[in-house]
């Protein structure tokens, strides 16, 4: 099962990468790492928007007459990455959330 379109695959990427150099960088809070993790999401917003705002290709049908468009998207579990901001922002602050009410183990 493919859960990718395109170059939707980068999402995943830029999380790992985000999670690589927090660890390189010597953060190892989770409420910082999460952090850098919905913020990653800020490059796939801008990934994204350049890759699907690519122009089509119109084709007609010989047919019937119809112009389709037809256009490469770029999505990750069918979510368009430039959506991804959001969704990367949201699960980042679930997890600050969760991250900042529990206790530290002594």
């Amino acid at each position: 099962m493919i859960v990718f379109k395109g170059y939707g695959w980068l999402v995943a990427i830029t999380a790992i990468l985000g999670i690589v150099i927090a660890g390189a960088l010597g953060f190892r809070h989770p409420t910082i790492v999460w952090g850098i993790v919905a913020l990653t999401g800020v490059a796939d917003h801008f990934i994204g928007k350049k890759l699907n705002e690519r122009e089509g290709r119109l084709v007609q049908d010989v047919e019937t007459g119809e112009v389709l468009e037809l256009k490469n998207t770029h999505s990750f579990f069918w979510i368009p990455m430039q959506h991804w901001l959001w969704v990367k922002l949201v699960i980042g602050g679930l997890f600050i959330a969760l991250a900042a009410t529990m206790k530290p183990e002594a």
